[in-house]
C-alpha cells in the first residue's frame, strides 16, 4: 500500500484548482503523448489516474489509464501557472515557484505544502481574487493589513495599530525578491517616578 501523502485539505485545494480550465487541461495533457484524457482522479499518495473514457472502471478494465506522478503533476499545475500570470509575478513563478516545489515534491515529499502554495499562487497572483479578501479589514483592536496589489505594480499598505497608530510601507508586487517588512514598536510611552 502507498503511503498517504496528501491530506483531506490538499484534496480539496487540488479540486479547487483543477476547477480552471487552464490548469485542468494542461493536467489532461501531461500524460501519455497523443493520448486525450477526459477525467482525473487523485490518489493520496499522491499519483493522478488520468481516464481516457469518462468511467473509471471502464478505464482500469481495458487499460485506457495513465498514472501521472507527483512531480509531472505539480509541473503540469505550475506550467498552466505561468500562463496565468503576467509581467514580473510570471518572472517570478517562472524563476522562484518552480524550484522551490519541486524541491519541496521531489527532495522531501512535503506534498501538502506544495498543493497550498501552488493554491496561494494561483489566489493571489493568476486569478485576481488576491486582494479582495484584504481590502477594507481595518480593525480597531490588534494590527491589520490592508492593501491591494494590481496589475503588477507595487501599492501602499498601511498597518494599523489599535486605530491610533499606522504606518505606511511600500509593497512590491510578487519578484521574490522582497517581502512586506514591518517594525513595530513603543510609542508614546510616559514614565512617573514616585516618592
Amino acid at each position: 500500500m502507498a503511503k498517504k501523502l496528501l491530506s483531506k485539505d490538499s484534496m480539496a485545494r487540488i479540486g479547487i484548482l483543477m476547477e480552471n480550465e487552464t490548469i485542468s487541461a494542461k493536467v489532461k495533457t501531461a500524460g501519455e503523448e497523443g493520448k486525450d484524457y477526459a477525467i482525473y482522479s487523485v490518489k493520496d499518495s499522491g499519483i493522478v489516474i488520468l481516464g481516457e473514457t469518462r468511467y473509471p472502471w471502464w478505464n482500469q478494465f481495458i487499460g485506457c489509464r495513465f498514472k501521472l506522478p507527483f512531480q509531472s503533476f505539480v509541473s503540469a499545475i505550475w506550467d498552466a501557472l505561468v500562463d496565468l500570470s503576467k509581467g514580473s509575478n510570471k518572472e517570478a513563478i517562472i524563476k522562484g515557484l518552480g524550484r522551490e516545489i519541486m524541491e519541496k515534491a521531489q527532495r522531501e515529499k512535503e506534498y501538502d505544502w506544495v498543493i497550498k502554495r501552488l493554491q496561494e499562487v494561483y489566489d493571489h497572483f493568476c486569478n485576481n481574487k488576491g486582494g479582495a479578501d484584504l481590502e477594507g479589514s481595518q480593525g480597531k483592536s490588534g494590527p491589520s493589513v490592508v492593501g491591494v496589489v494590481h496589475d503588477n505594480q507595487p501599492v501602499n499598505v498601511n498597518v494599523n495599530i489599535d486605530g491610533r497608530h499606522h504606518k505606511t510601507v511600500r509593497f512590491p508586487d510578487a519578484t521574490g525578491e522582497a517581502f512586506l517588512e514591518c517594525e513595530l514598536g513603543i510609542v508614546g510611552v510616559h514614565t512617573t517616578v514616585s516618592k
